[in-house]
């Protein structure tokens, strides 16, 4: 019965790491979503500016700062998603007596 018992609490362990696991990568998923969303308001910023040098207009520093906030919004969700990417990469080293990286 201890043979069982032990395979018991090897079954669960590895069930958790698979949890642990999924949410891994599931958070530097969103992380690589999140860069491509900067990306993407970088090259419209980007856009913009040389839209207005190129027609000697005026540049809205309102818009300007309109793109910078989406920026950090994206910036300050990668942190996030990093936090927790490093915390479920930290579960599964734990549980096999790693160091988490």
């Amino acid at each position: 019965m201890a043979l069982m018992d032990k395979l018991g609490q090897m079954a669960n362990k590895v069930g958790e790491v698979a949890g642990d696991t999924v949410d891994y990568s599931r958070a530097k998923g969103k992380a690589v979503l999140e860069k491509g969303k900067i990306k993407d308001i970088k090259e419209s910023l980007g856009d913009y500016v040389y839209g207005i040098i190129k027609s000697d207009g005026s540049i809205d520093m309102d818009r300007i700062r309109a793109y910078c906030a989406e920026i950090d919004e994206h910036m300050a969700n990668i942190e996030e998603l990093q936090a927790e990417a490093k915390k479920s990469s930290g579960n599964i080293s734990d549980t096999f007596g790693g160091r988490g990286e």
